[in-house]
Order: C-alpha cells, then structure tokens, then sequence
C-alpha cells in the first residue's frame, strides 16, 4: 500500500510537521530573492546567496551527519528548530524596521544554512527510526512528496503573500513554522536509540562514511552525476530575472515559477509509487535526468510564461524519478550506523550543488544574460548522461533487488 508508512502515529506526525516547516521555508526562499533583487538589481546578488549557503553548508553537514549518528537525533533537531526561529525572527524584525540590506539578507543566508546543516541529516536518518524496514522504500518516497507539496504550496502562496503584504510576513510565517516543527518533535514517542555520545565524533568516524560513499559502485558514481546536474542545471536564481524581466509576470507569476518544478515532481513521485517497484533503476535514472535537461532547455528560451510553467513542470517530473530512486538506493544499501554519515554527504551533493549551481547561473547570467546560461546549464546535463550511460554500464544496468 503506497501510504501504508502514514499509519504509524510517529512518522505521520513528523511527516506533517515537515510538510509545514518545508512550506515556510518556501516562503523565505521566495521573500529574500526578490528583496535582493529589488535592493541591487544584479543578478549576481542573487547568485550569491547560493554560494554565501554553500560555503557553510559543506562543513556543517559532515558534522551534522556525525552528529546524527551519534547523538539522539530528535534531540539535535529541537535544537536546531529553536535556532533558525530566532533567525527567521530576526529577519522579519529587521524587515519591519527598514533596516534590511544585501548584508543582512547575506549573514542571515549563513545562519539558515549553519542551522539547516545540522539538521539535515537527522531528518533524514530518522525516519528508519519512525517506520519498520518493510515500509523503508514507501517512507523515502512519501517523504519526498511532501518537499514537492511543500515546493508547490510554499512559493505559490509566498508569492501572494510578498505582492500584498511585503516580506516581512513571509519571513514571520516561516518563524511560526519552525515553532510548529519543534512541537511535533517534542510529541514523537518512538524510543530512539542511544548513540556512542562526543566520544564517538572524530575525524575517523567520518573516513568511515567517505570510505563506505566512496567504496559504493553505484551510490559515488549517481553523486558525482547529481553534482553536475545541481550546478549546472539550477536556474531558481534566474526565476526573478524571468518573472520581472523576460516573462513580466511581477511576484504572483515568481511564485507560479518557483511552485512547477515541484508541481511535477509530486507528479513524478505520485506516479512512480502508482507504477510499484521499479527493478531497473539505473535506466530510470538516466531516463529521469534526460527529462530534466530537455525541459529546461525548453525552459531557457521560451518567452511564453504557461509554456515556462510546462516545461519547468516536466524538470520536476524527470528529477523526482531520478532523486526517489537514488535515495531508495542509497537507504537499502547503508548499514543504520552509517546513514546520518551517509545522508550528510550526499546532502553535500543534493543540497550545496543546487546552491552552487545557483551562483554559477547568476554570476554566468551577468554576463551572458539569463537564458543563455539557463540553456547552457542545461546541454552540460545531457552531456553528462551521454557520458555515463556509454562509460558506467554497471550503473546504467543497476537494479534493485526485489524485496
């Protein structure tokens, strides 16, 4: 049954308490790119934020997945749900009071992401602490729908929010959410098991997880290729650049844009749990990453805003078949002692990429123009699944074993 994981009380209640969190999320994501854009009129600025998250998000999830896997995770979450409140507070204060600048929207990008890395790979280790191993594949699958209905809810409703009301709500309605999150952690009632403690964080426990990452003949290989595809394939920070200049849709249509990748991919994952098990993984995934590069090569040149929305729509379907995969793989493959280390680094892959990839299409973007460096983005990603499909026969004939 594809939502059989929702009926275990304590994954239904986090799942919820994601789903909302995720949704206020959106709602900075939206407020402080446009906010940006509007105090400097660069779409470098905006390229930037990417890369001033990067930047701390690559150390602090390799902490936070030794973190995870040695601490109660539920414990480190309460933790950093407090603290990106005070951050998500301090950004709608200073909003409120006019005293918001480029600086400022920059040092709070920094925190968000400090806290956020810490967090990252609890959240996602801990949900084989919440569902039994028979509803492990079904779990990672519903959990990535709910980030799309977070993905699609969010920016479409941030978008209303910051036409009518200015960021500064946007910036409180993410603070509120943050407070629901912590509340649904401190309700789950699953035991979960008592790691090694500080003794057991160490450099070398790290090494474990590169070795296991790296090691891996398939897990390494589906990184380095959703690498790639994160840097060069990332074009939300063009979205503004789009919404205000090339579409002339203003900030209701930026809110459309941010909200039809994530529309298909709900789609995709949707669909993908309607087709059952899927063996031949490895030729999905190719397929999947296909499908992304070609629509946001339609997505760079069309100058027609539904069209836009169509084709950004189709790059949500191709990268959930991709992603729900790759991390079903990545789950049934890493032993429970090493998923916290596991999940950091692939969140370095999964999640710094996309930030990455966000400054390398503003900065491209201010000198080629936006849909220039959208398309490029786009032919380097079909460049590189012509290259692993021909080079990596092992990886593009994966497949999964049946349960």
């Amino acid at each position: 049954m594809i939502l059989s994981p929702l009926r275990h009380r304590d994954f239904r209640i986090f799942w919820i308490g994601l789903l909302l969190s995720s949704i206020g999320s959106q709602f900075t994501t939206v407020a402080m790119a446009w906010q940006i854009y509007e105090l400097t009129n660069s779409p470098l600025q905006i390229g930037l934020i990417g890369l001033v998250r990067a930047v701390p998000q690559v150390a602090m999830l390799l902490f936070g997945g030794l973190l995870a896997d040695a601490m109660d995770r539920r414990r480190l979450m309460i933790v950093t749900q407090a603290s990106l409140f005070v951050v998500s507070g301090v950004l709608a204060f200073v909003t409120v009071t006019g005293s918001v600048s480029s600086v400022t929207l920059y040092i709070a990008t920094v925190f968000l992401a400090l806290f956020s890395s810490l967090e990252a790979p609890s959240r996602h280790a801990i949900v084989t602490n919440l569902v039994p191993a028979e509803d492990l594949a079904r779990a990672t699958a519903i959990s990535s729908t709910q980030r799309q209905i977070a993905t699609i809810a969010g920016p479409s409703i941030a978008g209303l929010v910051l036409a009518f009301a200015g960021p500064a709500l946007c910036y409180a309605v993410d603070a509120i959410s943050w407070i629901v999150m912590l509340t649904v952690l401190l309700l789950i009632r699953a035991e979960l098991p008592q790691r090694g403690g500080w003794r057991t964080v160490s450099l070398g426990a790290l090494g474990v997880g590169f070795r296991f990452v790296w090691g891996h003949a398939v897990i390494f290989p589906f990184l380095m290729m959703d690498l790639g595809a994160n840097i060069f394939g990332t074009v939300r920070a063009l979205y503004p650049i789009y919404a205000r200049d090339i579409l002339a849709v203003g900030p209701q249509g930026l809110g459309m844009l941010y909200a039809a990748s994530a529309a298909g991919a709900l789609t995709g994952a949707v669909g993908l749990s309607l087709f059952g098990q899927v063996r031949k993984a490895g030729h999905w995934i190719l397929l999947g990453v296909t499908i992304y590069g070609v629509c946001l090569l339609g997505f760079a040149y069309s100058r027609w805003f539904w069209l836009s929305v169509l084709f950004l729509a189709g790059s949500g379907i191709g990268d959930a078949i991709s992603a729900i995969l790759r991390s079903t793989i990545n789950q049934l493959s890493t032993p429970d002692e090493l998923r916290g280390r596991m999940s950091a680094i692939n969140s370095i892959f999964t999640n710094s990429g996309p930030q990455l990839g966000q400054f390398q299409s503003g900065a491209l973007a201010a000198v080629i123009g936006a849909e220039m460096a959208a398309g490029a983005g786009a032919v380097i990603i079909l460049l590189i699944v012509v290259a692993l499909f021909i080079g990596f026969p092992h990886v593009r004939d994966y497949r999964i074993a049946r349960e």
